[in-house]
């Protein structure tokens, strides 16, 4: 399967719960709001259930633990990170979040800053815990367009098409 037949499979097996949407979003906002912070894996636990779909455009989980872990590394990998929500946007069990991300790491012995926009979206079971995430954002201008060789080639098949 790819990515989108995987996407549309979690459509259907995972159904999710209106009532939880209020609750579920402060937690996401809260959860994201750095991923530097020191009880990322804690806050990432809370949020996301045990077993789930998640996809940010890079990877893709279904256990609560991986993504934890991922988390985890995602965070000490960074210098700093800062996610800021713009609007939130509720249709039925669907829930649909539009963000910007500022990140600051290393890529190639080179400080870098990267600002992104993006959308998530999301599904609630009845605890209010992520059981659907789908990311839709520009991850080779945010993150690999800052590693030499990959960015160059990104920048010149950006310029063909």
């Amino acid at each position: 399967m790819e990515y989108t037949d995987d996407y549309l499979a979690a459509l259907d097996s995972h159904q999710g719960n209106e009532q939880a949407i209020k609750s579920g979003v402060e937690k996401f906002r809260l959860s994201f709001a750095d991923l530097t912070d020191k009880d990322i894996d804690e806050l990432m636990t809370e949020l996301y259930a045990a077993e789930l779909y998640f996809n940010d455009t890079i990877h893709t989980f279904t256990q609560r633990d991986d993504l934890v872990e991922y988390f985890k590394r995602t965070g000490e990998g960074l210098k700093s990170s800062r996610v800021e929500i713009h609007d939130v946007v509720e249709n039925g069990e669907d829930v649909y979040i539009r963000w910007v991300m500022e990140i600051e790491f290393r890529a190639v012995g080179k400080d870098v800053h990267s600002r992104s926009v993006g959308m998530t979206h999301l599904r609630f079971n009845e605890q209010g815990q992520v059981i659907l995430h789908q990311d839709f954002w520009d991850s080779a201008n945010a993150l690999y367009a800052h590693i030499p060789m990959v960015g160059f080639a990104i920048r010149r098949v950006q310029k063909r098409l």
